[in-house]
């Protein structure tokens, strides 16, 4: 068997969004796939029914994306988003097939959406159509800023338009929209008996709130109530079947970094419940991937019998699937035992369908009727022709205990044809976040390195989630603390293995990960190469030029400000110990990146350059912080060439660099 390379990324297929139909007699799902000569992706929807998986769309064009398919009440037709018509739009298509039609042709296109209860209506949010301001004099190009909050990664600067929620008659077409106001409004949800709408919206007016509330549309009326008043931090909303309230993933905790969800639920008196006070576990799926085209959803849902709650935990590198009985709050594990990360899942009548990946395997569907048998049977296996052909390290789970007695958890991937008494160079891969995490997930880029002969370690050090919440939040106002101590110290006892050459060993991460790269270099040389991706260099400048830098990285530094604590964010901040930098590093990132700006990256480059250090800067053109996981596939896999090449450059030598 040969070793992954990076040419075999446009290779791998991905599934998701499996939706189930009405009676559970099978499910809808999307498969995405690499065009590599058009240099995009294509989706399209799949059935899986009497145990086999058919085609359901074509696709169109090489680059259609059809997502985010939904049965309607009476499983007799599937709607999904498409961006076939130009932009992303709602259409229908029948469940045995045939041609699609448009439902929708909204000028910005369709965002989320929800059928309602009797099948005759769909509710969804999109911006609206009419611009706020008169047109600008011909020939000028600019964006004129008012809010505080003015851009976003993977959107670009925001233009002066609100997301309002709307219904479309399936029958007429005819379109209306429900809600008002310079606000954002998302996720609209109809409760079963059809006289609510719940959505999201921070309808508060003021910029620095960055809380979205859970608010309910009386249909019949047109009234708007508050359910959650900035109380509540919240993702996912699922309605009990009696209509009398709904069940959410959250904490009443305020804005604190690396605070755990818990279930709750609120009644329509927005009276709130905590469900499972004493659950130790990270509600959510927190580990990630690179081959993860379609995830779709991992939030708490009623189930269809209405006596349950399914949600997804992640316990240290493992997420699985529990159940929570409404009447005694007994909490079950539905599926998961070993190494595995469930990512998604959809329940109908007992029978529920999920998305898992290993460290092994990407993502695939399993299936079980829970009415009978609690056994989850693979059901697809798209990248099976692929894995049959090629060498996967498998990954061997490793535990460090910190000298304060903190107990660190990580993996280690060892390098194609591994020979004991040899020694082999590493690389240590450091996410990003920080309130992520590694886990039992497929990554190519660690099998493209284990394919070169390298070894390849990632841990959670403290501020990852998946070790409670007081692991998590150790971190706050110690960015680069007790965070970078726990990394250096991991690499330190990783370097002691008698097959790791602690002379070639280099260091990379991305976002919060390429922080914590440029941070160590700049303190310890033990590293002969880094390449650090997205990254960030100056905690100052970073507070007002990303789009969460006033709010994200000042919570996570534990409320300092530039003007209060400006000392301390430059004693945090790797650009200050540039002068002590010797390691090689190069620099990747992307000219849109808004979550962490160029600049961070060009400041560092800078001041390296003029002190002589060896380096170099790729700067990928039109995109984003999302690069590694969905940028151009061309450009995904330009990335992985510089990458390692520079690997090999610096670690396959046997002599000393300085």
């Amino acid at each position: 068997m040969k070793p992954f390379s990076i040419n075999d990324l446009v290779h791998f297929k991905g599934v998701g969004a499996a939706n189930l139909a009405p009676d559970a007699s099978g499910f809808v799902y999307v498969q995405t796939e690499i065009m590599e000569k058009e240099n995009g992706y294509r989706s399209t929807l799949w059935l899986y029914q009497d145990q086999k998986n058919f085609q359901l769309t074509n696709g169109q064009k090489p680059l259609t994306r059809d997502q985010n398919p939904k049965w309607s009440p009476d499983g007799k037709q599937i709607a999904f988003t498409s961006n076939r018509s130009g932009s992303n739009q709602i259409w229908l298509i029948a469940a045995q097939g045939g041609e699609a039609r448009q439902l929708t042709d909204l000028a910005k296109g369709v965002q989320a959406y929800s059928w309602s209860p009797d099948g005759k209506k769909i509710y969804f949010n999109a911006k609206e159509e009419t611009p706020s301001e008169d047109k600008p004099r011909e020939g000028a190009q600019f964006t004129h800023v008012t809010l505080l909050k003015y851009k976003m990664n993977g959107v670009g600067f925001y233009d002066r338009f609100y997301s309002q929620i709307y219904e479309i008659d399936v029958s007429t077409l005819k379109v209306k929209k429900l809600t008002e106001g310079d606000f954002n409004c998302a996720a609209p949800i109809p409760s079963p008996d059809g006289k609510w709408l719940a959505f999201m919206s921070n309808r508060t007016g003021l910029e620095q709130n960055t809380i979205n509330d859970l608010w309910l549309l009386s249909l019949e009326k047109g009234e708007l109530k508050n359910l959650t008043e900035q109380k509540v931090a919240l993702y996912g909303a699922s309605w009990h079947k009696d209509s009398q309230g709904l069940v959410y993933a959250g904490h009443h905790k305020g804005p604190i970094p690396g605070s755990q969800s818990e279930l709750w639920q609120v009644n329509l008196k927005a009276e709130h419940k905590n469900l499972m006070p004493d659950f130790p576990l990270m509600i959510g799926s927190a580990a990630g991937s690179d081959i993860r085209m379609d995830t779709g959803s991992s939030a708490p849902q009623v189930a269809d019998c209405g006596k349950y709650v399914f949600f997804t935990a992640t316990d240290g590198g493992n997420s699985y699937l529990y159940s929570l009985t409404l009447a005694d709050g007994q909490i079950r594990v539905i599926h998961g035992e070993g190494d595995m990360v469930v990512f998604s899942y959809s329940e109908v009548k007992g029978v529920v369908v999920l998305s898992k990946t290993t460290p092994t395997t990407p993502a695939e569907f399993y299936l079980a009727d829970l009415k009978t048998d609690s056994l989850f049977t693979q059901v697809t296996n798209v990248n099976e022709a692929l894995l049959a052909d090629r060498f996967v390290s498998k990954a061997e789970v490793v535990h460090f205990t910190h000298e304060d007695g903190t107990v660190l958890e990580g993996w280690l991937l060892k390098p194609y044809n591994y020979e004991e008494g040899k020694k082999y160079p590493l690389v240590m891969e450091i996410h990003g976040g920080p309130h992520t995490a590694y886990g039992n997930s497929f990554f190519h880029e660690f099998q493209v390195l284990t394919g070169l002969g390298y070894g390849v370690y990632y841990g959670n050090p403290r501020g990852s989630v998946g070790y409670g919440e007081e692991f998590a939040q150790a971190i706050i106002g110690d960015w680069c603390g007790v965070d970078a101590d726990d990394l250096l110290f991991m690499a330190q006892e990783v370097s002691k293995l008698p097959w790791v050459d602690e002379t070639r060993m280099g260091v990379t991460g991305g976002s919060q990960g390429g922080y914590f790269t440029n941070w160590l270099i700049g303190h310890t040389d033990m590293f002969k190469a880094a390449v650090t991706q997205r990254s960030m260099s100056n905690i100052l400048s970073k507070y007002g030029t990303a789009d969460n830098g006033w709010a994200h990285d000042r919570r996570g530094m534990g409320g300092a400000d530039i003007w209060d604590s400006e000392d301390f964010l430059m004693e945090r901040s790797p650009i200050r110990y540039a002068p002590q930098v010797k390691t090689p590093l190069l620099f990747i990132h992307s000219d849109q990146d808004h979550r962490c700006p160029l600049e961070q990256a060009e400041q560092f480059y800078v001041a390296l350059k003029r002190l002589g250090v060896e380096t170099e800067m790729v700067i990928f053109k039109g995109e984003n912080h999302e690069l590694s996981r969905s940028g151009k596939p061309a450009n995904r896999l330009t990335r992985l060439d510089y990458m390692m090449n520079w690997f090999k450059k610096y670690l396959d030598q046997e002599e000393e660099l300085f």
